[in-house]
């Protein structure tokens, strides 16, 4: 029987770092042609947030949190509260069919999605409509009322505890592409992650 090196879950690896690098930056933005850098400390804050704010919409262990984004920290921070949540991480291409979005979001079972623009949040009101998993919808670019801050900031009124996953519960499901028909959903789970986390220190 194989045994996996510890901490073998994203969530205490990701606390670890929170408490050695705490003011370091970990993830900068490109503004006006120099970058913005956000440390480890300010990631694990909106961590908190967004874990807080996904709990009080319901979301919990089992359940699945999507976004529709490219990279950015929002992304990362959004995915880390759905670990924390002990929920399954569901990312999707910002360059996609929307066609694909909706297939996705129905076949995983999507209560929260995250999206990047105005145009995919207002069209994600409709798909609500017709996928009856999808209750919540918030856009990480804007402010205010259903925005990625707004959830931040009323989760941090009313903090709850992180979970810490088993090494055999599932962190992410990855769709790919597939040469025929609809994409192909991959489990990945906590353990599947860290002991890449681990394999890369001892090289």
């Amino acid at each position: 029987m194989y045994v996996l090196d510890k901490p073998d879950n994203l969530v205490e690896i990701f606390e670890e770092s929170i408490r050695k690098y705490a003011g370091r930056p970990i993830f900068g933005t490109k503004k006006n042609g120099a970058y913005e850098w956000k440390t480890y400390a300010e990631i694990g804050g909106l961590v908190d947030g967004i874990r807080s704010g996904l709990a009080a919409l319901g979301v919990k262990k089992g359940d699945a949190v999507g976004v529709i984004a490219n990279n950015r920290y929002e992304w990362a921070v959004c995915c880390y509260a759905t670990y924390v949540l002990g929920a399954k991480f569901v990312p999707m291409y910002e360059a996609e069919l929307e066609a694909m979005w909706r297939y996705i979001i129905e076949d995983s079972g999507i209560s929260v999605l995250f999206v990047s623009k105005k145009e995919i949040f207002e069209a994600a009101q409709g798909w609500k409509e017709k996928i009856p998993a999808l209750k919540h919808v918030f856009i990480l670019n804007e402010e205010g009322k259903d925005s990625f801050k707004e959830l931040a900031a009323q989760g941090l009124k009313a903090k709850v505890p992180a979970i810490r996953p088993a090494a055999e519960d599932i962190a992410g499901l990855i769709y790919t592409s597939g040469t025929t028909g609809n994409p192909k959903g991959v489990l990945l789970s906590h353990g599947n992650f860290t002991s890449q986390v681990h394999a890369l220190c001892k090289a």
